[in-house]
């Protein structure tokens, strides 16, 4: 790997450690509900919040957008999201009052990860080639965790200060902002991407599978995070929520490190195998709701199926969109959009059906979500199982 593959490798990386910036938000939900606003339901918070994963998308299409028709480069939207991330922190510390602040605060948070998700993997698909991506794709899935354990640390120990204690942590943007202007480049999207209009071939159907499973995956995935602080308050205060929050992402790490090989040698079973293991740990923090040790053991299985899930997806849609005008749409369906949608329904969908049928237990909404990625596991080893045996067919 050349230098200039170097220093945007390390871009890269630095970037991922606050690539996921609500992590450090998780730990402070119970009391946004209890002590901020506590004439709202869990759901509504839970859903307040959601509403950057709906802004994600939309900001992530549109960037697509004026990237592909030369208006903007990746580099200068990667340098807006993040200069929009450090003013999220900003803003919670002046508008902090009130509800439609949260939502206020989620929709900021949604564009500025908008801006950064889907471009910060379009350098991947730009810069390097299939063998380098898929090693590349690991590490920066093992560094967003490992960010994501910091981000959940600092942000739980400071939201039992103040409830938008988590929002400060975001002010990382600003000096990040600046190691990306001296590290990436400021390229066009090629010029093939635009004069190739005539000749532009239809997206590879198999994109939008591995969209569906990013989309399911954060549907189920974020049920753990939301519900967390919540499922052990009576053990556990946000700080607390926090080191469940690092166990969280802790699983990820590990699993992150794992990737190359076990993608290698299992293919889209990985997906299946992490699927199985988010189950396990959702059946324990059913079961074992009053053991802060079991319970952290409990997130962080759950926590190592993003790592694979999620790379293998983003892997395998940069090896389908061959053609380049429409891989920069393929690349933010997969890693933003799509992704995006299912955290937002995860919350409308589950406490919704979950508190219908259970009432306000976590417990209970964990054991529910549980069953469905244990279908949701079966269904990805049929399908996969289905499409070796029809290429072994031909």
């Amino acid at each position: 790997m050349d230098k200039r593959k170097k220093m945007i490798m390390w871009a890269i990386l630095i970037v991922a450690i606050i690539e996921m910036p609500v992590f450090a938000l998780s730990p402070g939900i119970n009391r946004m509900k209890t002590t901020a606003f506590p004439g709202v339901t869990l759901g509504a918070v839970q859903t307040a919040l959601a509403f950057s994963s709906l802004t994600q998308p939309l900001v992530a299409l549109g960037m697509a957008f004026l990237v592909n028709r030369r208006v903007v480069t990746k580099k200068m939207v990667i340098m807006f999201g993040l200069c929009l991330l450090g003013s999220d922190g900003l803003i919670a510390m002046k508008f902090n009052t009130e509800f439609w602040h949260l939502v206020l605060l989620s929709v900021v948070l949604g564009t500025s990860v908008g801006c950064i998700h889907p471009n910060m993997f379009g350098l991947i698909s730009d810069n390097f080639e299939p063998h380098e991506r898929q090693i590349i794709t690991g590490r920066q899935s093992s560094v967003i965790n490992a960010g994501g354990i910091i981000l959940g640390l600092v942000g739980g120990f400071l939201a039992t200060f103040v409830w938008y204690g988590g929002y400060l942590v975001l002010l990382a943007g600003f000096p990040v902002a600046i190691i990306v202007f001296f590290t990436v480049p400021n390229y066009w999207a090629p010029v093939a991407e635009r004069s190739e209009k005539k000749t532009r071939t239809k997206m590879n159907p198999k994109i939008f599978y591995y969209c569906a499973v990013g989309c399911m995956f954060m549907m189920v995935y974020s049920v753990c995070a939301a519900n967390l602080s919540t499922h052990i308050a009576d053990i556990g205060d946000s700080a607390t929520a926090g080191i469940g929050t690092a166990f969280l992402m802790g699983g990820g790490v590990v699993s992150g490190l794992l990737f190359n090989k076990l993608s290698k040698k299992t293919g889209d079973f990985a997906m299946s195998i992490a699927l199985c293991g988010a189950f396990v740990g959702y059946l324990m923090l059913k079961l074992f709701q009053g053991s802060l040790p079991l319970v952290f053991a409990a997130v962080f299985l759950v926590g190592s199926a993003l790592s694979i899930v999620m790379p293998r997806c983003i892997f395998m849609v940069s090896t389908l969109a061959t053609d380049k005008s429409s891989s920069q749409m393929a690349t933010a369906l997969v890693s933003t959009v799509l992704p995006s949608i299912g955290a937002f329904l995860s919350p409308v969908v589950f406490t919704n059906i979950t508190t219908a049928l259970y009432g306000e237990s976590t417990g209970s909404r964990y054991l529910f979500v549980g069953v469905v990625v244990l279908v949701f596991s079966a269904v990805v080893a049929l399908t996969t199982f289905m499409s070796q045996r029809k290429l072994k067919a031909q």
